[in-house]
């Protein structure tokens, strides 16, 4: 008899590097993983396995390999051989990152090193591998394109009507590129360790083909076999080759990724396109609250992105086409360490305390890295710019490595200065004061220039009225601090919160800056908010501790734009806290930049209903999911609402959270600040299923200073093209650099790059010296909703240009004329273009010492005590948890759930002893001095 299904069988392991563990344990897995799997290549020589779609699992091999002393060498041959003969099957990332929270450079990087590894094996697969990332990005097919690739597999996020679910679709990007994608809608490990569990394993496939049938487009049905950690390949082909994986109705085969895309795409079936960005969590979980958990590690992320992106490529490109040395090798150890925090369980903060310890070790080697070579080439800018005009014995460098010019406000000693006209990607030497075409004018606390009137409220809010259409915007800024019982992955209220803002707040505000290109307030203000939360998580505590706040809000001549700074010492514990900026502008859609797009969301998101989905979908459901729409989303740099001629943005720096609320007023966005939780996952009010592990992690809680960068900008106008000009000066800040005046081979005034044109929504992404050191790599996108037309300039010769994807693979020429090259871009695509170009070899290239001008962003909150890290009762509560289980750990079902709480007494315990050895270790130093002080008293002084 025919069959008429056959199941493709994807054999895998999802290698979460570090998440209940951190790297160090786990990585200690890796080399029995490998001996088993190579067993197993060599036992089946038709067996195919994924390595779940990243090559740093290979590196970290190689190095617990190194560590026990083992041959590297012999084990590379092997690998290779396996990925060759298309057995192994490798990249194309070079980790499972979080798509949402991270720079465009870096998505490109987790392809470019990825794909860089996956060559020296034999090659990457060509598909997309997103398995377990929280939610999908608008620009995920298109690049996926550019980075070679097929097809995609995909499983949080989706969001078809219930009643037609697919199990393929067409995934369709911004800019109309579309890509066949595979729905993972009963998960990654439907049928995981099938053969192990032989007895009934016909039963499985069986149950798992009548599931899986109604949502087939073909006769082809997929079963994954494989999970987290998965650390034995599933012995299956021998059941394959004697049949007894087959059916009544069905054959069964191992495939891999590329040739089961091949298949489906083969028999040209009709299937759903769905469009842009994919965040619903109705059928498995998005975790919306994971932008906002442990944001510091977000915020630590985004400074050193943007140290790589915006600071050290572009200066170590300019040394380098003066006669220096790029610095390749120390670029692509700092990036490939900063790639180490972005796996979704490492940059979400939904792991272990001790994985975000290390995480937070490695951006320190990061900066240390990268900061060191940014100094050195810093310094040797220095050496070649003449800056004999500056009088005195400090020379000022200005560089801004945005390919426009601008005007500036920046930071010197201390003091604001004003630049005009700063070349585009070039610097200038400051020689003298200058001053803006229209000054300040400031009365009190009222503060007005060309675009705005600003007056600061006695609670620290603030009112800005928009001169051009008289909008006057009310109580900006106002602080709200609400109860979050939730944890690492979701926000949830407890069943009685309180709501805190510091509308009623006594604010002691003072002039800080006060010239007449900017005004600088300080805004010190002390909340009181409930230490934690209370009975099992229900309500917050009625015991209140302060909580101190210092915001600067800066106006600047000639800018509608008011930014602020906020820092915060965090001491009490299970609360939110956020800044509300009440628009009541009227509309439906709010625009929010994500990477390489600006995304439409509507303000109101309507209900689903639980009851609407059908039986046959709910049996194929697997795992926790929200189950009302998350109002919660994603935002990098800036969101824009519009209402006919006026607009209201908010503009960010790293943080990712915002929710537009009515509580407010109509159109309020609230701009999360940080959320403060104590648990990987429990039982919360706004998700169901499970989750994760349930493990008390304190450090969650965020005890500790945090200074957040945020902005608003009023503007005329029905696009969000007015303020993306603004949104990126603000996000890109001048470089300052001081140094001893010095004669040099170079202008005081340099630009080297420019891009003209229909400039106003290209935003570019990174200019860098190409992977294979001859030439120079333009990055960006255009945002715009028409074609482009754009100008890039260069004031190197250049001698080739041309179009490349991802990787720097040529894809087509451009002409150049007289150093310029002409190209269109078409509405929200992305695009490369790599220019070879001479270099300008000085005669002589020596550095000249050099200072980083920063602001120390610093208060001093010794006198507020933080809330108690890890009591006793916490403790306790995990020792008693742990006891309860005990019993069932032998039970299948029960024995996760037990080991998880013995894992949590042991980690619970170490941060509080951790916190203690710290206190007593500060202690014991100061006794050993003072001790020795008295010494010396007593055998000395008489």
């Amino acid at each position: 008899m025919q069959k008429t299904y056959q199941v493709h069988i994807l054999s895998h392991t999802h290698w979460d590097r570090e998440w209940y563990l951190n790297s160090p344990y786990t990585n200690e897995w890796l080399i029995p993983f490998f001996d088993g799997l190579f067993a197993m290549l060599e036992k089946e020589p038709d067996y195919k396995f994924i390595l779940d779609g990243q090559v740093s699992m290979i590196e970290d091999y190689f190095e617990e390999l190194s560590k026990n002393e083992m041959s590297v060498s012999l084990v590379k041959r092997e690998l290779k051989s396996h990925v060759e003969r298309g057995a192994l099957f490798i990249g194309p990332y070079y980790l499972q990152p979080d798509w949402q929270l991270l720079s465009e450079e870096s998505l490109v990087r987790n392809f470019l090193y990825g794909q860089k590894v996956a060559e020296a094996f034999g090659g990457s697969m060509k598909s997309g591998w997103l398995l377990d990332n929280f939610g999908q990005i608008s620009q995920t097919v298109q690049i996926h394109k550019l980075a070679g690739l097929k097809g995609l597999y995909v499983w949080r996020g989706v969001a078809m009507n219930p009643d037609h679910v697919k199990s393929e679709f067409i995934w369709e990007a911004p800019d109309g590129t579309k890509m066949l994608s595979v729905y993972l809608l009963n998960s990654y490990r439907n049928i995981m360790r099938l053969a192990e569990y032989d007895s009934i394993m016909n039963e499985r496939m069986n149950a798992e083909v009548e599931k899986l049938k109604p949502f087939a487009a073909t006769k082809n049905l997929l079963m994954m076999n494989g999970y987290d950690q998965e650390m034995v390949p599933d012995d299956i082909q021998p059941y394959i080759k004697n049949g007894k994986l087959n059916g009544d109705n069905y054959n069964s085969t191992q495939n891999d990724p590329d040739s089961y895309l091949n298949v489906i795409a083969s028999e040209n079936p009709e299937l759903p396109t769905l469009k842009g960005a994919l965040y619903n969590g109705r059928f498995i979980s998005v975790f919306p609250g994971v932008m906002s958990s442990r944001m510091y590690l977000k915020l630590q992320n985004d400074r050193l992105q943007k140290m790589l992106e915006k600071k050290l490529e572009p200066i170590s490109l300019i040394v380098y086409l003066l006669g220096g040395e790029y610095g390749q090798a120390a670029i692509e150890q700092a990036w490939k360490l900063l790639l180490k925090n972005h796996p979704h369980d490492s940059i979400c903060g939904v792991s272990i305390d001790d994985v975000h310890k290390d995480m937070e070790q490695r951006s320190r080697q990061v900066f240390q890295i990268g900061n060191a070579l940014l100094e050195k080439q810093a310094a040797y800018l220095a050496g070649v710019v003449d800056t004999t005009c500056c009088s005195g014995d400090e020379a000022l460098i200005v560089v801004n490595t945005m390919l426009k010019e601008r005007n500036a406000v920046i930071s010197y000693k201390g003091k604001s200065l004003y630049v005009k006209n700063l070349p585009s990607f070039g610097y200038k030497v400051i020689s003298k004061r200058e001053l803006p075409e229209s000054y300040l004018h400031v009365e009190g606390f009222k503060v007005s220039n060309s675009h705005i009137h600003f007056e600061l409220n006695k609670n620290g809010s603030f009112n800005v009225e928009y001169k051009k259409t008289g909008k006057k915007y009310n109580n900006l800024g106002l602080l709200e601090d609400m109860g979050d019982s939730g944890d690492a992955y979701n926000y949830s209220f407890p069943d009685n919160d309180i709501r805190i803002t510091s509308s009623d707040a006594e604010a002691v505000i003072e002039v800080v800056i006060s010239e007449l290109w900017e005004v600088c307030f300080r805004v010190s203000l002390v909340l009181r908010l409930p230490v934690s939360d209370v009975h099992n998580h229900k309500q917050r505590s009625p015991e209140l501790m302060e909580f101190p706040v210092v915001t600067y809000i800066s106006i600047e001549a000639e800018s509608p734009v008011v930014k602020c700074r906020t820092t915060v010492r965090n001491t009490v514990r299970d609360h939110r806290l956020r800044v509300l900026f009440p628009t009541r502008l009227d509309t439906e859609k709010v625009y929010a930049a994500s990477p390489f797009d600006i995304t439409e969301r509507p303000v109101y998101i309507d209900d689903y209903k639980e009851e609407s989905i059908p039986d046959y979908v709910r049996k194929v459901i697997v795992g926790a999911r929200e189950t009302e729409p998350s109002t919660f989303f994603h935002t990098r740099e800036f969101l824009d609402l519009l209402h006919e001629n006026e607009g209201f943005a908010v503009f960010n720096k790293g943080l990712p959270e915002y929710q537009i609320i009515e509580n407010e007023g109509v159109g309020t966005v609230a701009l999360t600040l940080f959320r403060s939780v104590g648990w990987i996952a429990k039982d919360i009010n706004t998700r169901i299923g499970d989750a994760g592990p349930e493990i008390f992690t304190p450090d969650a809680q965020c005890l500790r200073e945090m200074s957040f960068e945020y902005a608003v900008c009023p503007h005329y106008g029905d696009s969000y093209s007015d303020v993306f000009t603004l949104s990126e000066e603000y996000n890109n800040e001048p470089i300052v650099l001081s140094s001893t005046p010095s004669s040099g081979e170079l202008p005081a005034l340099d630009s080297r790059l420019s891009l003209n044109g229909d400039t106003h929504s290209v935003k570019i992404t990174v200019v860098k010296a190409s992977e294979d050191g001859k030439g120079i790599v333009v990055r960006g996108v255009n945002l715009a909703e028409q074609t482009a037309k754009l100008v890039l300039s260069s004031s190197w010769h250049i001698c080739e240009a041309g179009f490349v994807n991802l990787l720097e693979e040529k894809i087509s020429d451009l002409l150049i004329d007289e150093n310029e090259v002409s190209f269109k871009v078409k509405s929200k695509e992305i695009f490369s273009i790599k220019l070879a170009v001479e270099k300008e070899l000085l005669s002589e290239l020596t550095p000249n010492d050099v200072v980083f001008e920063t602001v120390d962003f610093s208060e001093d909150f010794s006198s507020y005590p933080y809330a108690e890290y890890v009591t006793d009762a916490d403790i306790e509560s995990e020792i008693q948890r742990a006891a309860a289980l005990e019993g069932k750990i032998d039970e299948p079902m029960w024995r996760r759930t037990a080991l998880e709480a013995q894992l949590s007494v042991i980690l619970t315990k170490h941060r509080k002893d951790e916190r203690e050895i710290r206190k007593l270790g500060y202690e014991l130093n100061e006794a050993r001095i003072q001790r020795r002080i008295h010494d010396y008293i007593s055998e000395n002084i008489k």
